[in-house]
């Protein structure tokens, strides 16, 4: 798939080029090129015949924006079934939680600590069962972070009750060049390392279970293979870009989820899924330079071209939930779809990104004192 036939799919493009289009049809009526002269000085000195033309039209791009709905979850009873959630603090990753809590299943948070309790509280509000939402303080970029935090869902949760799925939703976006605390770029650190890391220590209790790893279309930004030689580039503060970065970071959850299919399907009966939320209302974009003021003015537009974040969750739902989602496939809207860039469906590039990230990660924690291998 192309890179323009890809865009043309997105549901924030279609808006956009719907008022595009309704300018368009504007300008050529008042041209009387689509209706007759006297029909459009009629409509022009009627504001309420233009008030409605453009109600229709926002309500048409509101509609667009929303892209694919995962309706089945309406109908659904996930009594007894336990889903996991990084990111779950906000965002996609809460309305994830909210509607999962909300047809009875037992649902664990994990997020910051500054992020968390009130993550928990919104999610139990909504839920069938309260008592079903927990909520562990997880941080990706610190690897002790997420051994403490394995290590304290294993020691209180039930080892005998099956986890439905795995939902590695957390990420950071096109930060300015910073290291994790254990010397990761940050965006690779957070969005593939961390996850990998907290994903491998969760293993032995994700028999049977589905992983869904929220990618995004921005893999396409940075076609190259994702392998150490180009990491190492977004490593060195000369030659860093924030958006090849996190294009860098968003291929390698790809790749993740081919490998762990290919790695676990037999032994594990893993299911894992890779995704594109879409074009989402969310904080996600904080580092991308615009100001309050700047964002307070486009806010509107926002509305018009953007998910909200329960829109957004759609897919990570469809993938958590849907028998029609493709293991080890990527998807958007609901559907699995091809990606862009041909690396990512190289099986030989995905095993060696496999292999080192299993060794840049033991390194790291050989480094810090722990001994531990993975």
């Amino acid at each position: 798939m192309t890179i323009i036939t890809f865009l043309l799919y997105q549901p924030e493009v279609q808006s956009l080029l719907t008022f595009f289009v309704s300018i368009i049809i504007l300008i050529l009526s008042a041209y009387s090129i689509l209706v007759p002269t006297f029909i459009w000085a009629w409509v022009s000195a009627n504001y309420a015949c233009l008030l409605l033309y453009f109600i229709g039209v926002f309500t048409l791009m509101r509609w667009l924006a929303r892209g694919g709905q995962y309706l089945d979850i309406e109908k659904a009873n996930l009594e007894g079934q336990t889903f996991l959630i990084t990111g779950a603090g906000g965002g996609i990753g809460k309305e994830t939680a909210i509607e999962l809590a909300k047809r009875g299943a037992r649902v664990i948070l994990f997020a910051r600590v500054g992020n968390l309790s009130e993550a928990v509280s919104d999610v139990k509000k909504a839920a069938r069962s309260p008592a079903n939402v927990v909520g562990y303080v997880l941080d990706l970029s610190d690897l002790r972070s997420i051994k403490s935090c394995v290590e304290q869902f294993m020691e209180t949760d039930d080892a005998n009750r099956p986890i439905a799925a795995l939902i590695n939703n957390a990420g950071v976006m096109a930060c300015p060049y910073l290291k994790t605390k254990d010397g990761f770029e940050l965006q690779m650190g957070t969005n593939h390392f961390g996850h990998f890391y907290f994903t491998k220590l969760l293993l032995p209790r994700l028999h049977s279970s589905r992983i869904v790893n929220v990618s995004s279309t921005a893999h396409a930004l940075w076609q190259v293979p994702c392998d150490a030689s180009h990491y190492a580039q977004m490593c060195n503060p000369i030659t860093y870009n924030r958006m090849s970065a996190y294009a860098l970071s968003k291929s390698a959850n790809i790749l993740f989820t081919r490998e762990l299919q290919r790695r676990y399907a037999e032994s594990h009966k893993i299911r894992s899924y890779a995704l594109h939320p879409g074009g989402v209302n969310t904080h996600l974009d904080r580092h991308m330079g615009a100001g309050n003021l700047i964002r307070t003015l486009v806010k509107p537009i926002r509305y018009l071209l953007f998910k909200t974040a329960l829109e957004g969750a759609q897919t990570n739902l469809y993938c958590a939930l849907s028998n029609n989602a493709k293991p080890g496939a990527y998807h958007s809207d609901c559907q699995p779809i091809s990606v862009i860039n041909k690396y990512l469906e190289d099986d030989k590039i995905a095993g060696e990104w496999w292999d080192y990230s299993e060794k840049i990660i033991t390194d790291k924690l050989n480094n810090i004192g722990d001994q531990e291998t993975i």
